[in-house]
Order: structure tokens, then C-alpha cells, then sequence
């Protein structure tokens, strides 16, 4: 049975993706216009080439962030970027974690679970439904240990 979980979306989030897309934007065309009063063609090339893939990500990963589980494998989508880990080899779900600075942070929630898997490897992710989320791990590998903050 395949299970999908949608990505938990902050709107603080959203707006922090919303706020970067507007510095890129004012870095890369804004404050060349302001410097030199223009912009041109090479410049606006460059910028486009900087911008456009920039936001393009955004966007994607705004659009396109989720969590499937199918038999024993979580697949970890977030916009072009795709983990999969075997949930047998899932050790330890920490929760409560805080989505700032790391390692793999495929969510758009500033709170979030790190799951700990293989010898050395860990993501972060942000289910919206958390308890089923696990719950359903739980169950393909009761061996996972689950550890507050």
C-alpha cells in the first residue's frame, strides 16, 4: 500500500521564501540600476540566469514537497530533489526539531523530525499528519526509536 503524506507548510516560511526571492531580485537587477541608473543586456542575461532557476526552485519545492510510503521504502520528494531510504534502515525519529542551519532539510516548516538512518545519515522532514506519519513507520520497522528534543 502506498501512503503520501503532503509536506507541513509555514506560512513564516512561505514568507521567508517569499523575502529571499525579493533580495535576489533587488541584488541582481535592483541595485546594478541603482549603481551604474541602468541595466544592460549582459547584465540582464546574467541576472535572468541567476534569478530565474532561483525562484524556479522556490516555487517547485513550495509546489512539490511530500513524503511517500511505499512497502518499505519512504520516498523524500522536494521540488527536483528526491531521497529514498529503506525504513528498515531507519533508526531513530527525533522530534521537535528546529529546521535552521544542517545537514538535508527537505521542508518548508521551520519545526520538523530528523530521521536517522543507515550509520551516519540523517534528513529532516515535516509530514502534515506527524503521528500517522510515524505510525505508519512504526509499522514496517517496529525497531525505529522515537526521541523527543
Amino acid at each position: 500500500m502506498i501512503v503520501k503524506y503532503s509536506g507541513k507548510k509555514s506560512r513564516s516560511f512561505g514568507l521567508f521564501l517569499l523575502l529571499s526571492s525579493i533580495v535576489i531580485l533587488f541584488v541582481t537587477i535592483g541595485l546594478p540600476i541603482l549603481v551604474n541608473k541602468s541595466l544592460d543586456s549582459t547584465g540582464l542575461i546574467i541576472s535572468s540566469l541567476i534569478i530565474l532557476p532561483t525562484l524556479g526552485l522556490f516555487l517547485w519545492a513550495w509546489i512539490d514537497t511530500f513524503y511517500l510510503i511505499d512497502k518499505d521504502n519512504l520516498k523524500v520528494k522536494c521540488g527536483p530533489f528526491v531521497w529514498r531510504i529503506n525504513v528498515l534502515d531507519i533508526k531513530i525519529i527525533r522530534l521537535n526539531q528546529k529546521t535552521i542551519g544542517g545537514t538535508m532539510k527537505p521542508t518548508l516548516s521551520w519545526s520538523s523530525i530528523e530521521i536517522r538512518y543507515k550509520k551516519y545519515r540523517s534528513i529532516f522532514i515535516s509530514p502534515e499528519r506527524q503521528e500517522d506519519f510515524i505510525s505508519q513507520l512504526k509499522s514496517i520497522n517496529d525497531k525505529i526509536e522515537i526521541k523527543q528534543k
